[in-house]
């Protein structure tokens, strides 16, 4: 058994990640897919994907997605023919190892809903259920454009980063320090783009898009509590929608908390359509270090 840790994959790591999470997606029948992007953590030298090998072959895989210094969101994979023997506990305590470094004292273990098999070993750490997340999708052919838009959509350069942050912290009720990270990351990253909603030379909102291929995903998405209920939410994801159409993209993707009911059926009604449930469980990280021992 061999475990080799990364800060981000090469092409050829991700290939075979990609290969091994197609043989447990066919044999659990899942959708969801694992996330592999590292560049949103909030630390760029923290090591946060973990693989697994026997005899050349990868077996075992665990990612960590770490926006803040808060929490981990922490998704696995293991071959069928290898379960129940012990390759996601070794590889979740490297993870827990490289937190411990970090001072990160949470873990959201992320779990597809129908993903039973993993389920049961999230259960064995006695876990809290936190809540469930929807992995939304949208085409042109179930999208109903709209005209007549209040807002501006503006796309912001360095100079606005004050009041990117300001935005994000009032949309999000997030720190200065986190919505710094977050904001700053998005900047000088050719497939992100960040916009701000601009209403009557005020920023109102904010969004931001990651561009792949022909698929578009809108993340970091809100109207500041104050003008929320007046339908900008609906405009400004309509703006950003567009552009994405415009460019030539062909899928976009969201997600939304289960219990945000008003955002759902903002997506919903902009022809948004779930396509995976995520759970999300929650525990302290030394209570997964007792449990590991």
């Amino acid at each position: 058994m061999i475990i080799k840790s990364y800060i981000s994959l090469s092409e050829q790591a991700i290939n075979e990640v990609l290969n091994l999470e197609d043989v447990c997606k066919k044999h659990d029948n899942l959708k969801g897919s694992v996330f592999l992007d590292t560049s949103l953590n909030f630390n760029h030298q923290i090591k946060s994907i973990f693989l697994l090998y026997e005899n050349g072959e990868l077996i075992s895989m665990l990612s960590m997605f770490i926006p803040t210094q808060q929490e981990a969101e922490i998704s696995a994979f293991t071959s069928p023919k290898y379960r129940q023997e012990g390759y996601f506990k070794a590889l979740l305590t490297k993870a827990v190892a490289e937190l411990g470094k970090y001072e990160i004292p949470t873990i959201l273990f992320v779990c597809e809903s129908q993903a039973n098999s993993g389920k049961k070993v999230i259960a064995k750490f006695k876990t809290e259920y936190d809540h469930t997340e929807y992995f939304m999708r949208s085409n042109k052919k179930s999208y109903e454009a709209k005209e007549g838009f209040r807002l501006g959509l503006l796309k912001p350069d360095g100079k606005d980063l004050d009041k990117l942050i300001e935005t994000s912290m009032r949309t999000f009720d997030d720190s200065y320090e986190d919505s710094r990270i977050l904001i700053e990351n998005c900047f000088g990253l050719e497939n992100r783009e960040q916009y701000l909603a601009v209403l009557n030379d005020q920023f109102i909102g904010l969004g931001a898009v990651n561009l792949e291929g022909d698929e578009g995903s809108i993340f970091g998405f809100g109207i500041v509590p104050e003008y929320r209920g007046q339908g900008y939410g609906t405009e400004l994801l309509h703006l950003i929608v567009d552009s994405l159409w415009q460019r030539g993209k062909t899928e976009i993707t969201l997600e939304v908390n289960s219990e945000n009911a008003h955002a759902l059926e903002l997506y919903k009604k902009s022809g948004f359509q779930i396509e995976v449930a995520f759970e999300y469980y929650r525990i302290k990280v030394s209570e997964v270090e007792e449990r590991l021992r």
